[in-house]
């Protein structure tokens, strides 16, 4: 069956989008000892917010009758992706690398389950081995093929936070045509930014209570600027855009790609090397990508 021309820009938006998040990954934990999680992510908020406002403000009053009708449908899109980030950023403090890794690769496991429940739309054969294959892939590289690491393995507060995160990128994706199927893109975003910024000030309210403010150094500055704009305006809009045209089961495998993202990053830019178990790890999510995208009948 012939790919769309639609599906293929989706596709290669969703790739660059991983791209992009991987980056944002980096520049969050280059600051993470400088800034408080919370306060990060609210900030973040608070700059996208502020740069959507001048291009969505028409667009915000002329809809704004249906806006008051759906507002506890943007808080819950709010506290799905804004809480997600927050929880992921905790995650790190209290767990490590390799379990963020794993327990983010049920990702696309939840997202299937997800759409299957809410949605009544269940995935094929051939996406559900699609999915498994990826998830063995990251399981690879995460353990680099060492099975005493998957032995050794520990578990705490943090992974757990990553599970809570997954569940709510899940029911982001999931629900977000649903429910705003006819919203345009920005306005979309916005109304999101807007949802999680609320979510966030009462945390925040305490976080500075009991932790106190953080220091608004350049560095600070640079990774809150850029983390609105290109992972958050950016990235996420084109992830929105996306889920609209290959459905959040499909555009759930792509998150995949972030390790092996991560992993060229640092091949470049920390001069790691490449080993066998990227290359076999690396083939495995590719293979699982192309199996969940592919057009099926029923397979």
């Amino acid at each position: 069956m012939k790919i769309s021309n639609s599906m293929v820009t989706s596709c290669v938006m969703l790739t660059t989008v991983m791209l992009l998040w991987s980056l944002g990954i980096i520049v969050a934990k280059g600051v993470s000892e400088l800034v408080n999680p919370i306060g990060f992510s609210f900030w973040r908020w608070i700059v996208a917010a502020a740069v959507l406002t001048p291009f969505v403000f028409s667009q915000f009053v002329n809809q704004r009758r249906v806006i008051l009708q759906k507002w506890p449908y943007y808080f819950l899109l709010g506290l799905f992706m804004a809480g997600g980030s927050t929880m992921l950023m905790w995650s790190v403090q209290y767990t490590s690398a390799t379990n963020v890794a794993l327990f983010s690769a049920s990702q696309p496991m939840v997202t299937a389950l997800m759409t299957w429940v809410i949605l009544k739309d269940a995935p094929t054969r051939l996406q559900l081995s699609g999915m498994i294959a990826a998830l063995i892939g990251i399981v690879v590289m995460a353990t680099r093929m060492d099975i005493r690491v998957l032995l050794d393995l520990t578990f705490n507060l943090g992974d757990l936070f990553v599970l809570v995160a997954v569940l709510f990128y899940s029911l982001y994706s999931v629900n977000l045509h649903r429910w705003f199927a006819d919203v345009p893109p920005f306005l979309m975003m916005y109304l999101t930014v807007l949802g999680g910024i609320v979510i966030l000030i009462p945390f925040y309210g305490y976080e500075l209570q009991s932790l106190g403010s953080f220091h608004p150094s350049i560095k600070v500055c640079f990774a809150i600027a850029f983390m609105a704009t290109i992972p958050t305006i950016v990235a996420t809009t084109m992830w929105n855009v996306s889920v609209g045209v290959v459905g959040a089961n499909r555009a759930s495998i792509f998150l995949s790609l972030l390790p092996l993202f991560g992993i060229g990053l640092a091949v470049s830019f920390l001069g790691e090397a490449l080993l066998n178990y990227h290359f076999v790890g690396a083939f495995l999510i590719c293979a699982g990508i192309v199996a969940v995208v592919w057009p099926q009948d029923g397979l």
